[in-house]
């Protein structure tokens, strides 16, 4: 990042008006060693040269120096201004020579020394200078025109804290002006200093927090000298943006750039990029897009590979905070072919890699990553960690990969090979708190969060994980529930399975986590449905706990359920645990199962049933499981049912995705001469079609929507085969990491004892933490 230049306007007049000293102090003491009637005609000459130099009409300048010196050849006073003209002029080389040999004539001048010094400024540079401004001050210390000179040969060379501490010392020897211009320089020296990288965390703020302090008393100081510091104190508020840049009051620094556009102060290009970079910590894209825009069209810095890649940057970050993620991919294709693979180091003997291609290779990579390309970047960014295993930035971007494609095992290993490398970098240590999340590795979790947000509490990853710890910690509510929206049946009684106009809530509350592991929760649910036989209705309540830990998920119940025929006492245990990143197995048993159909609680039946399952998932591409579930009625009736389930990604694009469903069941009862839906054999076969688009994303705010179709088949022993048809369109919405919510409307057409019913039906849930 850009720090204006010590020198300020008044500054870079400074060299001039020494020469002028110089030449007034020549003047002074060859006057001496003229005739009385000299001087006039001498005086004369040189003011017309002078006034000519003014002018900037070199020749003419130059015609009336060197007619001096053939007039007046001890005098130095014309040599001095020829050198001068010529170097102003953009002769600096023969300056330079001139100077030289004026300087071997009279090595102990300081004089002499101040004429190379003002060469040397124009042809090399304010340290080049300084050189000889500073032997000039050890032969004349005590010469105020001198010490001046080397007070603003010092502020030139960005030293600007030796020349106020100097300048300190002698009152009188500047103006006030001058003298507050030096402070200025001084303070706008920390500000450049505050971007150093410090030598521990701890003191990572200690530099831009004196540069504010430093500030506030300076312009305090200064709004009581009256108006004629108004200018300064403008440049000093622009200063110190960058100061508050550094010292991350992002808040602050967008007010104060605000305050100073409603003034009509016109905010300069080396300070607009922390603007913008402020604008984008504070979450507002809208405002950084343009401030990147307008620096690009400047053309500020972009001859130098960082300062470019950091305004690059940060228009694609604008763009990716406003989910515009078409214009992030083009612009970052864009960038590709703007930096080189190779750059020239002055002294190697070959070119070197150039830094800022691997790191603009990189985000082309996370652009694709966000842009649902979560298999082609992730093999991307896998080759480029083998070809730099020491990048830790790539390999924790690799491992962010790894989980977003739900591999938190491996994630967590790649982490672990980072920790090798530096094991307190934030970034490491913020990746592996959202991996231990994933991992239900609750302690770790917190014990990450803590050190993170401790020691960064500015850093963004910081406060996403102490916000994602401080979710997890809160109490949820589930809401659940499902509405028919048809009638059904031969006589309107509906479908045998669901009745008609049916109708079911449930609710859960979960306490916040206890000892890190478990949580308790509560319920209720209701169900109706009306069949041939009358309306079914059912009433539940249910306590019970959960245990969540590493690898283990599971939680046990008691419930008591009032379904016409008093209350009834049900449990349930249930328990889920993961082989590895993509294997899972898992296993129920219910007592007076919740489950049971309603129709056959009417009929004062229960069930028991027993639940097993296997999932497969390879990553958000294919996933399949299988479930098995024996269930045993009160009425004797033993049932056997099989569920298997798969899905297949199709096409993948940046807002939208495209699955092949498959869902195929299988049933087998004992009996049925039972009063609730039970087929001697049964089997189902449905494809479907699944489309999933995000209308909307910004942040951790999120509209989608989805789509389904399908068409199958149903087999019932005894009344054959006919067909099934299914669609489906829903939306959900999440919100600041504590609400979900969705609702999804259908349609199945499928026969139930040879006679084809369409159900229409509306399914809803919620979750809510707090």
């Amino acid at each position: 990042m850009h720090i204006r230049s010590a020198s300020s306007p008044f500054l870079q007049r400074v060299p001039r008006a020494i020469s002028v000293a110089v030449l007034v102090t020549c003047l002074g003491s060859a006057a001496l060693a003229q005739t009385p009637s000299a001087p006039a005609a001498r005086d004369q000459l040189l003011q017309l040269a002078q006034q000519k130099r003014d002018a900037q009409q070199w020749d003419e300048a130059l015609a009336y120096y060197r007619q001096g010196r053939a007039q007046y050849p001890r005098d130095t006073a014309f040599q001095y201004g020829e050198i001068y003209v010529l170097t102003d002029s953009g002769q600096q080389a023969q300056a330079s020579a001139l100077a030289d040999g004026v300087l071997r004539q009279a090595p102990d001048s300081a004089d002499a020394l101040l004429v190379k010094a003002y060469t040397q400024l124009r042809q090399n540079g304010s340290f080049a200078a300084l050189e000889y401004v500073d032997r000039a001050q050890q032969i004349a210390p005590g010469q105020g025109y001198v010490l001046r000179e080397y007070i603003f040969a010092l502020q030139r060379a960005g030293m600007a804290h030796q020349a106020l501490e100097l300048a300190a010392r002698q009152p009188g020897l500047l103006t006030p002006a001058q003298f507050r211009t030096l402070q200025a320089d001084e303070a706008a020296e920390w500000v450049r200093f505050s971007r150093v990288t410090a030598r521990s965390e701890a003191e990572r703020f200690a530099v831009a927090d004196q540069a504010l302090a430093r500030y506030d008393a300076l312009l305090a100081q200064w709004a009581a000298q009256g108006p004629e510091t108004a200018p300064l104190i403008q440049q000093a508020r622009i200063d110190r943006l960058q100061a508050l840049h550094s010292r991350a009051y992002m808040s602050e620094l967008v007010r104060e750039y605000e305050d100073l556009q409603a003034a009509g102060v016109d905010i300069p290009v080396f300070a607009l990029g922390d603007v913008a970079s402020a604008y984008l910590y504070l979450r507002q894209p809208e405002q950084a897009e343009a401030i990147y825009r307008k620096l690009a069209a400047s053309g500020y810095m972009r001859n130098d590979d960082q300062a470019r890649l950091a305004q690059d940057q940060g228009l694609l970050y604008a763009y990716t905070d406003q989910d515009r993620l078409a214009e992030a991919q083009q612009h970052v294709r864009a960038m590709q072919q703007d930096y080189a693979k190779w750059r020239y180091v002055e002294g190697e003997k070959s070119n070197v890699p150039n830094e800022s291609y691997l790191e603009v290779q990189h985000t082309a990579i996370m652009v694709d990553l966000y842009a649902n390309d979560l298999a082609g970047g992730q093999a991307r960014l896998k080759d480029l960690v083998d070809a730099a295993p020491w990048n830790n930035s790539l390999r924790t971007d690799l491992a962010w990969a790894y989980r977003m494609r739900g591999w938190p095992r491996l994630a967590e290993q790649e982490l672990k090979i980072a920790e090798g490398y530096e094991p307190r970098d934030l970034n490491v240590e913020t990746h592996q708190g959202q991996t231990a999340l994933v991992l239900q590795e609750w302690r770790q979790a917190e014990l990450l969060s803590a050190d993170t947000i401790g020691r960064f509490p500015e850093a963004p990853s910081a406060k996403r994980l102490a916000r994602a710890w401080e979710v997890h910690n809160m109490a949820e509510l589930q809401v659940s529930g499902y509405k028919g929206l048809s009638r059904g049946g031969s006589n309107g009684d509906g479908n045998p399975v669901f009745g008609s106009r049916d109708f079911g809530l449930e609710t859960t509350l979960y306490t916040p986590p206890l000892n890190y592991n478990w949580r308790l929760f509560a319920g209720a649910g209701h169900r109706t449905g009306n069949f041939p036989e009358g309306k079914g209705q059912q009433n539940f309540g249910r306590v019970g706990l959960e245990w969540r830990s590493r690898d283990w998920w599971a939680e046990a119940e008691v419930s008591s359920s009032s379904f016409g025929q008093g209350s009834k006492t049900g449990a349930r245990v249930a328990a889920a645990y993961d082989i590895d990143d993509h294997w899972q197995l898992s296993a129920a048993a219910n007592w007076r199962s919740r489950a049971t159909p309603l129709r056959a609680l009417h009929n004062g039946i229960t069930s028991n049933s027993v639940e097993l399952g296997l999932r497969w998932r390879q990553s958000e591409l294919r996933e399949w499981s299988v479930g098995i579930t024996p269930s045993r009625f009160s009425d004797g009736n033993h049932r056997t049912e099989l569920l298997v389930t798969g899905k297949e990604r199709l096409l993948t694009r940046t807002t939208w995705f495209l699955d092949l469903g498959i869902e195929g069941y299988a049933a087998r009862n004992s009996r049925t001469d039972v009063p609730y839906y039970s087929p001697r054999r049964e089997v189902g076969l449905m494809p479907s079609l699944q489309w999933n688009h995000t209308i909307y994303q910004r942040y951790e705010t999120q509209w989608t929507q989805k789509a389904s179709i399908g068409l199958g088949g149903v087999h019932q022993q005894g009344y054959g085969t006919g067909a099934a048809q299914f669609i489906s369109y829903g939306q959900r919405y999440k919100h600041n990491d504590v609400l979900e919510m969705g609702a999804t409307l259908s349609v199945l057409r499928r026969p139930y004892d040879g006679v084809h019913e369409r159900e229409w039906r509306l399914v809803f849930d919620l979750t809510y933490r707090f």
